[in-house]
């Protein structure tokens, strides 16, 4: 065992302390702080579009930018949505807003046109940034604004949206769209501000509080209209400064140095505000790496992505590699030449990674860590990881919370196998049973989490606020979980995922984990299909070897006396991708349209 435990749980509630110190400062102030200490440290790498941005230019492009939103009327409070793909202009634009109190709505760029048009109204924004983008993008732009087309030189009006006041394009789409006033291109846009408008940025900047809201981040939707999460700084900083190990019961029993990166020694009092709290396997009591580089893959609206690629290096003082899409190839060139050494994936770009064709032709052995999100991760897939990545680390947290759990190699082995994790410093948490009461130890509850990184509200969403975060402080996350004696966590799926058959609650979790171990499953996604006979019937969606593919009958095979009698699946949905939602995650919805349609039920 661990330090961490002292005495056994008799029940499913565990609070870990937290030793580090808080930061009390804004997100301005905070790039502020770390543009001074790392000036001419890269800050952002763009590996596809070949730009590398330092602490310092972040610092005075962004500044520039919000100089021209202050000089163009806009003010605390007020909200401006950007859609594209994770580029220079996409972060610029977001620490820029950050510096000036305005809101900026991330629009992902698959979001669907009525999601698009939906959340500009619902959340009244006052104006449009558009990020390079595919050209496919300029068909998608004139369906919601087609007044874009007109030539005119009249400032730019939309009838279905009254409050955008302007737009800004870059990349070949700023080419082909008329420019005209309110109409700017991104370059044009940013040499608006003054110095006097610059010097009022620094002084709003300079005025804003560390537990204002500063920060929006779209979450789920794969059942309705995605839902835009609220942070504080306070509470996005701190969040952010636990990723990678963020437990604090250890001394550093790696040296992360080992890649033959510089060490700094700083004293724990200054961890955040120096930029190393609790990286890869450091201690605050230790010396901790700052010079790491984490690759992140796609945009930035998952929680992984979310918190690490765009908020690491603020926090943390260490370079983030961007990519605009996710690419296993590019991913697998870019750990090599950038000589990453921690990276952060979903459990399908795991796969895909893995599945790089001659995979071990490129140079892993700067990675000392990689991180994967997701409830349900196969051990023969951890195993298979550290071919390339010897410190395997599971991690859990949502968009509301940030990481909250974590695995760390040098958790007992048979923790590690069973996929169990352990809540970081400063959270608290907790199994219920659907009364809300606090269930004994290794029962299976849902999990409720407590924490200082917990968002604040769903914009323009009191009802669905509530739902998720109730009076005391408690995050519902969903998600079924079992705390044994010692505190660990095992995840067990979703509960509104579960299946109910013959009046008996099935988790797809328990099928999911046995078709992963199936040589010539890549991806196992379960759901339940209506039957009027038995409420729902079993469904296994699968995306599979296109080579040798696996028969029904050797996938039943494969499960039986395997899992519970009752999950051997009836139907079996084979699939060449399997479809994503807004955000990131597997869309049993898509999934569970698909499957009815081709099965022809109800």
């Amino acid at each position: 065992m661990t330090k961490m435990a002292t005495e056994k749980l008799t029940k499913s509630y565990l609070h870990v302390p937290r030793k580090q110190p808080f930061s009390g400062m804004s997100v301005g102030q905070q790039l502020y702080k770390m543009a001074e200490t790392y000036a001419d440290k890269e800050m952002y790498v763009f590996y596809v579009d070949k730009e590398r941005i330092t602490f310092k230019q972040m610092k005075e492009q962004s500044q520039q930018f919000a100089s021209s939103l202050i000089a163009k009327g806009y003010k605390k409070g007020d909200t401006i949505a950007i859609w594209g793909a994770s580029h220079s202009e996409w972060l610029v634009t977001l620490f820029a807003t950050m510096q000036v109190g305005i809101m900026l709505l991330p629009l992902r760029l698959q979001f669907p046109e009525p999601t698009v048009i939906a959340l500009l109204k619902k959340h009244k924004c006052k104006g449009l940034i558009l990020t390079r983008s595919p050209s496919i993008i300029l068909k998608r732009v004139y369906q919601i604004f087609p007044e874009l087309k007109d030539t005119s030189d009249n400032g730019f009006h939309c009838e279905c949206f009254p409050d955008i006041e302007f737009i800004i394009i870059s990349g070949t789409v700023s080419e082909q769209i008329p420019r005209r006033k309110c109409v700017y291109s991104y370059d044009e846009f940013m040499m608006l501000g003054s110095k006097a408008d610059l010097d009022n940025v620094n002084k709003i900047c300079m005025s804003l509080d560390m537990d204002e809201p500063c920060s929006v981040a779209f979450t789920s939707g794969s059942s309705g209209m995605p839902k835009a999460t609220v942070m504080s700084s306070h509470a996005l900083l701190n969040g952010v400064a636990n990723i990678g190990f963020g437990r604090e019961d250890e001394s550093l029993l790696y040296d992360l140095g080992s890649s033959g990166m510089p060490k700094a020694t700083v004293m724990s009092s200054h961890a955040l505000l120096n930029g190393v709290a609790n990286i890869g396997f450091g201690r605050e009591d230790e010396s901790l790496l700052y010079d790491l580089k984490s690759a992140r893959f796609g945009d930035a609206f998952s929680f992984v992505a979310f918190s690490f690629g765009m908020y690491a290096p603020l926090a943390l003082g260490l370079t983030s590699v961007v990519f605009p899409k996710f690419n296993a190839e590019t991913m697998a060139k870019a750990i090599q030449d950038e000589r990453v050494t921690m990276a952060v994936f979903h459990i399908h770009h795991v796969h895909d990674l893995l599945n790089v064709p001659n995979l071990r032709d490129y140079d892993f052995s700067s990675l000392d860590i990689l991180t994967i999100g997701g409830s349900v991760i196969p051990f023969e897939m951890r195993q298979n990881v550290k071919k390339i990545c010897k410190n395997v680390v599971l991690s859990f947290g949502m968009t509301e919370t940030f990481e909250t759990l974590i695995s760390h190699p040098i958790d007992p082995v048979e923790k590690q196998n069973a996929a169990a994790m352990y809540p970081i410093g400063g959270v608290e948490a907790k199994n219920v049973d659907d009364c809300g009461c606090i269930v004994p130890v290794n029962t299976n509850g849902e999990l409720h989490i407590r924490t200082f990184s917990a968002f604040q509200y769903y914009m323009g969403d009191e009802e669905k606020t509530r739902e998720m975060k109730d009076n005391n402080g408690w995050i519902h996350t969903g998600d079924l979980g079992v705390m044994d004696e010692d505190g660990y966590i095992q995840i067990c799926g979703r509960k509104k995922d579960l299946i109910i058959k013959q009046g008996t609650n099935l988790a797809p979790a328990e099928l999911e984990k046995r078709l992963y171990q199936h040589p010539r499953v890549q991806v196992a996604v379960v759901i339940g299909l209506p039957d009027p006979r038995v409420g729902e019937e079993i469904c296994a969606c699968l995306r599979v070897d296109k080579v040798n593919a696996p028969t029904e009958e050797e996938i039943r095979q494969f499960c039986e006396g395997k899992v519970h009698e009752m999950l051997v699946p009836k139907y079996m949905l084979f699939v060449d991708d399997v479809p994503i939602t807004p955000t990131g995650k597997f869309s049993r919805q898509k999934l569970t349209e698909m499957a009815i349609e081709k099965f022809q039920i109800g």
